[in-house]
């Protein structure tokens, strides 16, 4: 048999054994139902919910997690689907797989889910990228890993990738907590904006800096308020209780502060997922940041989110929000683009490996090329580091079950389809 031919039989029994959905992913998929709505209502026999990447693997590859009983899981599905109004007929084959996966049609919204749930409008020049999943142990076997590379990478300052801009924001940062500035960090889904975050923390804490870092711990930022902000402040800076009015509040406030700074001491006010703060609260911000004693001010204000809040931040958008918007600084994190060898040379570095041991030189252009389009002249690129992650991950997983020593442009070809 010609290497050729081995060749095309080998992608080919890759290709029929890879996806084996499950009918489960089709009923979600028709009702509308998100997966993270699935995982949610999922407890392990730990009392941990699974990861996102065990879910994936259950729905795509009928593969379960091997401490809990399939049977343990299997009744917190039924009865999740039953929540969802879900006939019993169609939950005893939910755990059966796809027959026709491809062939998948979606129902009609009603009209309550129409109102929770827009759907985005399709682009097919849109890659098709990979969810997330683990790396295999074939393949950790086949490239002769410990571990995964991508996998709690960073474990201190010299585990994280800076690229000529993102040390400009990481710098810019820095001295906005330092000297109260107010700066907003923009950044696509998995572009490093909560690593840049938990890098300042740590730069503050290795660096002796008497600055005080305050984080709102309410998860729905949407809801944050002016109150809620007094509160994390009051705690985050003293063991004090805040008081009941806002009028009090502010007024505790601009006492504990003035008290802390005379003291010799910064404080920064640090807000993640930024994009879901309302119009109102942003206004109130400006209020938090003119708080001073003397010359000085007492707060900076770190806002971080994704490119929704770049939005909130025009004032073309929304004028009534000038005040506030005109004294914001906005840092844009970048895509990775010509930076992909040395991102990745860097994570694998961590782990004792040269790319050249996995990596053909035509795996990383493919990997550019596909992350790229062109949309009305105007180019755009998908080169995030949680997109490169997830994208070597599974192209690991498949050099292994394939058989191929390195990691080439087929391969990166079957990971990201579409394009």
């Amino acid at each position: 048999m010609s290497a050729k031919k081995k060749n095309r039989d080998k992608w080919e029994a890759f290709r029929m054994k890879s996806p084996t959905p499950l009918n489960l992913k089709r009923l979600l998929a028709e009702r509308g139902i998100p997966q993270v709505r699935l995982r949610e209502g999922l407890t392990l026999v730990d009392g941990k919910q699974p990861s996102e990447a065990t879910v994936t693997q259950m729905l795509l590859r009928d593969i379960w997690p091997a401490k809990t009983p399939k049977s343990f899981l299997k009744k917190q599905v039924g009865d999740f689907l039953r929540e969802h109004e879900v006939s019993d007929e169609e939950i005893k084959t939910a755990l059966q797989i796809d027959k026709n996966p491809g062939n998948l049609r979606i129902a009609p919204l009603s009209k309550k889910r129409k109102a929770a749930r827009a759907p985005a409008p399709v682009d097919e020049n849109i890659p098709q990228l990979p969810e997330t999943e683990m790396l295999s142990q074939e393949a950790k076997r086949h490239f002769n890993l410990l571990q995964d590379p991508f996998l709690d990478d960073i474990q201190g300052p010299d585990d994280v990738y800076l690229s000529g801009e993102q040390r400009y924001i990481r710098e810019a940062m820095y001295q906005a907590a330092k000297h109260a500035g107010f700066l907003a960090v923009v950044g696509e889904s998995g572009a490093g904006k909560t690593v840049l975050r938990k890098d300042l923390v740590d730069r503050i804490q290795r660096a002796g800096e008497s600055i005080t870092v305050i984080q709102p711990r309410i998860i729905d930022k949407g809801r944050l308020t002016a109150g809620a902000i007094c509160d994390a402040i009051i705690n985050d800076v003293s063991d004090d209780k805040p008081r009941m009015t806002l009028e009090a509040k502010a007024r505790q406030i601009e006492k504990l502060l003035s008290g802390s700074s005379r003291a010799g001491n910064s404080h920064v006010l640090m807000i993640e997922e930024a994009h879901d703060l309302t119009i109102k609260t942003l206004k109130y911000l400006k209020r938090f940041w003119e708080l001073e004693d003397g010359f000085k001010r007492l707060l900076a204000i770190i806002l971080v989110g994704q490119p929704e809040l770049k939005m909130t931040l025009d004032v073309k958008r929304n004028w009534d929000a000038r005040e506030v918007i005109n004294r914001c600084e906005i840092a844009e994190l970048q895509p990775l683009n010509g930076n992909l060898g040395d991102y990745l040379a860097l994570k694998f570095k961590r782990i004792g490996k040269q790319l050249d041991e996995l990596f053909h030189e035509s795996a990383y252009n493919e990997i550019r090329a596909r992350l790229t389009r062109e949309s009305h002249g105007q180019v755009t690129t998908m080169m995030y580091p949680l997109v490169v992650n997830n994208v070597v991950r599974r192209a690991m997983n498949i050099a292994a079950e394939v058989g191929e020593p390195k990691i080439n442009a087929e391969i990166i070809g079957e990971v990201i389809k579409g394009v």
